[in-house]
């Protein structure tokens, strides 16, 4: 069984590639088809935008998106007093 927090995040970031691509196309708002999209899948993922997503600016949009990922990996990571690790490069 796939790990919800994880399931959550593969959707976000899906979101995000969705709506860079749209950004690429040119696009400054959400229409009625890109909305759609976006609520399905956060839908889900048993997420759901704090607003209405259609004629929203894209950017607005992302820095939501971006929100709930960070919601998400903060639910996902331990709380510990110790500082993390360094990662030996």
């Amino acid at each position: 069984m796939i790990n919800p927090h994880r399931q959550q995040l593969v959707v976000l970031d899906r979101c995000l590639l969705v709506l860079e691509d749209a950004l690429f196309e040119g696009r400054s708002r959400v229409d009625g088809p890109l909305a759609r999209r976006l609520i399905a899948s956060l839908g889900a993922a048993s997420l759901v935008p704090g607003q209405r997503l259609e004629g929203r600016r894209l950017e607005r949009v992302l820095d939501e998106i971006f929100e709930l990922q960070n919601r998400v990996m903060q639910a996902v990571e331990p709380v510990s007093d110790e500082p993390a690790e360094e990662l030996a490069g």
